[in-house]
Order: C-alpha cells, then structure tokens, then sequence
C-alpha cells in the first residue's frame, strides 16, 4: 500500500538491503471475500487460516510500481533489516474451496490509479470511447479503463423500438458498454429539484457511466447489444427494493417522439459520430404561447451536437417544420432595425450584381411578410418572388402586393415555381431547415447559370464568444461558421467567394455563393477562415468550454 501511494506522486522508492526481504501479501477484496466465504460456511468453526496469495520479494513489488508508472524512481540502499523475512502458506484455505479472484500486479495498478490525480467527470452521466486502441489486419482492440473492480457482467440484447432503466440506483454507479447498435439516453438528477432531463446519443464502441440517484431510461432506434458491468449486487429479485429502484423518465409518447425526431446524423456530411455540445434540457417551442394558464404545454429535448468531420452545429431533435412554421407568428417588419438592414443589403445588391429592374428576377426563400423585397419594388423591381411556408405570412405578402409562393422550397414544389433567377436571396433560412440538402439542391435549380446565391445566417463564432445560448431553439436546426458552410456547398461543386460580418441577431455572416471551378475566392473569405481557425472552430474543446461556461 505504501509503494503504491508513493508511486501515484510520481515518489522514489527506497529498497532497504537492495529489497531482498520476502513479503506474503493478498489482495484486501479476497479477504473480505474470504471472510463472507467463511462466514457462509457452517462447517467450518474456531479454525485458524493463513490468508495469502503471493510470496514476493519488496524489489519485485517495487518493480511493479515502476511498471505502472515508470516517473517512479527505484533507491536501493545497503541499510540492514531486521530479518529476511517469511512465507506463510495457503493450502489449507485452499483445501476448504475458497479462490482467490484477484492478483498484485493489478491491485498494485488499481491502487496507483486511484491514488494518482485524476480528472473526474462531474457529469451525473458521460460517454467515453475506448483508449490506446490497437488496429492490424485482424481488426482492432479498444481498452475501456473502468473508475472501480466490477464483479458483475450482464448481457443485455435490446430490440428496435423498446425502452429500458426509468430507474435509478441508490448506491450504485452504472457502466455500460454498447457492442453493437446505439441508444438515446435520457436522465435527470434526483437530488436536486427542478433539474432538467438531458439527452444524449451513446454509439457503438462507447461506455457510459451514470452516477448514483440519477434517473436513466435507454431509448433503442435499432437492435442494441451492450454489457452491463456492476460492481455489487444486481439480483432481479430485488429489483425495486434495493439496488435499483423504478422511476419512469419516459412514457410510451415521448419514447415515439424521440425515435421519430432524433438526429443521428450530420444534416450537412452525414457523419454518424456527433459530439454533444450542450443539452438545456426539454423547452417549449419558442413563440409559441398558451391560450390558457392550465394548458398543457408540450416540451422537446433542446440539445446541440457537434460534427467533427465538416465542423456542423446542429440540434439533436427536429420538430417537425410544419409544426412551427405553417402558422408563424413572427414578422420581420415589425422591427425597425430589420426593415432598414433589408433596404441597405437591396441597394448593396443592385450595384454589386448590376441588376436591372426590368430583366433581373430575384427570389427570396423564406421571405416571411416579405420583409426583404419589398426595397426592390419600391425601387421599380417588377420581377420578385417570396417563397414561404407560413399560410399566414404568404397571404399577408400577397395582400401587399409582394408576390409569394406559399410552401416549403422542396422538390415537389419545383415545378411551380419559375426557374432562372439572378439572385436568390436566404436570410437566416439555413438556420431553420431540417432538409438543408433538398433546399440547397432547389435553390441551385432556380438559379440561372449566372446567377448568385446570398445567404445570411446567425454567425456561430459570436454565439460561442458571447456565450449567447439564448440563440438555441428549436427553430434554429443549425448553427454555422463559416468553415461549415464551406465544407456543405462544396459538395454541390458551389463556391463561397465572397463573406461579412453583419449585425442582425446578435451577429451573423452574409455569404455570397456561385457554381463553378474558376470562381475567384477573394480575401475576405481567406481572413474570416484564419480568424475561426485561431479562435478554435474545429476543435472540440471550443464547443466543451462553451457548455462549461453556460451551465
């Protein structure tokens, strides 16, 4: 015990008489094993048992330290020691059937783990990935470090669809390891009250480890296989009365709500390995108000993952688009500063894109009370069309004489709507869609071959520099850098080539996008790609330092 505490302090180790003394040690869980072995055991009555496993020397215990951790440094000394020592044998405990189950050289590992400094998860649930991996031809081997010895292993085979846990353990730390499939996971802190449920995915390959009285359910999209390692008890008789205690999380309604709305994968590159950025807990539609105080307010899951590969920000559950925006309450001119922002941008685009009034046919996609075309008629643009899937809102453009095709920019309503545009014009549309490939395509389909796409997005560098986590909603599907937008409309041969900061919604970034492989890309999309780069956009650690300092 000595050796190893020193060991975790990165100590020196001093071998009195080079540390040829012999030593009889056992693991202190195979005695207490031993003792509730003997105790069962009505047989045996006012014996005496040495209780030992190895017979080492202290240089060979001391070189075990060094194994585990190598700083260690070995002192041997000529100093005298009283005796060489003794051996004591086991036989006899041995002869009446009882095993041991542990060795030193991982006790002595486990010891000097637990008393090293370590980093501990302070989440009441986190997922890691397996560590020191080692890949050949044969496949690959994941090492999973486990916090505590486990005497337990249950296998559990989960179908598509079914729900497992709504429980809870009082005294025990749940691990699981999934070796096939995935699940969602849903949990909440019971000791404090008013605190919120979380959600996250755990995949294929990761561990999970749940922290006492914290509630869990398992929520499974596919056939999931996973390990249950315990340390303690687990009897299925005692199910409710000891070691795990029942505590329904998640019905049978939010269980289909989940399986029908959640996120696996990356809007933008399809990439099935997303990182949880933060989780707020299940919120309300936002602008969406009750009628009456005792109505009941219905509530989703508002979380924000990250994409390594492509550097998207997305939510993990989409509410379904027509749900929010088929009647939407917000209109854009009702805001001074907006109205204003929309006549500067028209004049901007006039001069840039040298559109005539009479030839020149521009478009806006989610184009609200047409908040953003009404500058280009007053200016005698004759040829402009709003594309919005507020009923409410369309009619409303109508009705002011901005025309407007009410319905969502997807495929099937292509073929009514007029093709060869000049401009197309996206402000904030990107944010809001949970089909963003089949909008990029559509949008790529009404635009001329000459034509120019500008989009205006809330800008993700501001959300994570000024901490604004006010800007999460279920309305914004997607949270962009510049880096990210890049990476989406490459894959539709389209270049950024233009980009700026402007100020709406706390900040955001105005994009100007063509097709075509000789598009020259000017400098201030270089600089704004070198400004998210040293600010850390594609790391991970960005996105984990943003959660720590809002919750």
């Amino acid at each position: 015990n000595l050796f190893s505490k020193i060991a975790s302090q990165n100590g020196t180790l001093k071998l009195f008489a080079g540390g040829k003394q012999i030593k009889s040690l056992v693991p202190l869980i195979d005695v207490a094993r031993c003792f509730k072995y003997m105790e069962e055991r009505e047989d045996i009555s006012s014996e005496i048992f040495n209780l030992t496993k190895d017979t080492v020397t202290v240089k060979e215990v001391a070189e075990i330290c060094k194994k585990y951790n190598p700083k260690i440094s070995l002192k041997e000394t000529n100093d005298e020691i009283p005796n060489l020592g003794f051996s004591l044998s086991n036989n006899k405990v041995l002869k009446k059937g009882f095993k041991f189950l542990y060795n030193l050289d991982e006790s002595i590992k486990e010891m000097i783990y637990k008393w090293s400094k370590l980093i501990i998860p302070k989440d009441l649930e986190h997922v890691r990935k397996g560590e020191k991996e080692f890949i050949d031809k044969r496949g690959k081997i994941s090492n999973h470090e486990l916090p505590e010895p486990i005497n337990l292993i249950g296998l559990i085979d989960s179908k598509k669809g079914t729900v497992r846990a709504n429980h809870y353990h009082p005294i025990q730390e749940q691990k699981c390891l999934v070796t096939k499939g995935q699940f969602i996971s849903v949990y909440q802190d019971l000791l404090n009250k008013n605190s919120p449920k979380i959600t996250h995915v755990v995949n294929e390959g990761e561990l999970i480890v749940t922290k006492p009285n914290t509630a869990h359910t398992m929520v499974f999209p596919k056939d999931t296989i996973f390990l249950n390692l315990v340390r303690g008890e687990r009897e299925h008789d005692n199910y409710g009365v000891t070691h795990t205690i029942r505590h329904v999380l998640v019905d049978d309604s939010e269980k289909d709500l989940l399986l029908s709305s959640y996120k696996f994968d990356c809007r933008s590159c399809g990439n099935t390995k997303l990182k949880r950025v933060v989780s707020l807990g299940y919120q309300p539609l936002a602008n969406n108000l009750l009628n009456k105080k005792d109505e009941k307010c219905e509530l989703y899951p508002l979380e924000v993952n990250f994409c390594e590969k492509c550097f998207n920000c997305q939510l993990s559950v989409a509410v379904n688009s027509k749900k929010m925006f088929s009647n939407y309450l917000y209109t854009s001119s009702t805001s001074r500063s907006f109205r204003e922002h929309f006549i500067k941008a028209s004049t901007k685009y006039i001069k840039d894109f040298k559109l005539n009034k009479k030839k020149s046919y521009i478009i806006d996609v989610g184009s609200n009370d047409g908040v953003a075309l009404k500058p280009f008629i007053d200016l005698g643009f004759k040829n402009v069309l709003g594309i919005e899937p507020a009923k409410n809102l369309a009619k409303l453009s109508n009705k002011n004489k901005i025309k407007t095709f009410n319905g969502f920019l997807e495929k099937v309503n292509l073929r009514k709507i007029k093709k060869n545009a000049d401009l197309i014009l996206a402000s904030n549309v990107f944010a809001h869609s949970d089909k963003l490939k089949e909008m990029a395509y559509c949008m790529f389909k009404l635009l001329s071959k000459n034509g120019s796409l500008v989009i205006e997005v809330q800008y993700l560098l501001n959300t994570l520099k000024d901490l604004t986590f006010d800007n999460i909603y279920h309305e914004h599907y997607n949270y962009w850098s510049l880096i990210s937008l890049i990476n989406f409309f490459n894959q539709y041969d389209a270049k950024i080539y233009k980009a700026e900061k402007i100020n709406t919604h706390g900040g955001s970034i105005r994009v100007y996008i063509k097709k075509g492989k000789k598009v020259k890309i000017e400098n201030s999309v270089k600089a704004l790609i070198k400004e998210e780069e040293k600010f850390g956009i594609k790391k991970y650690k960005t996105y984990q330092e943003f959660a720590k300092k809002n919750i």
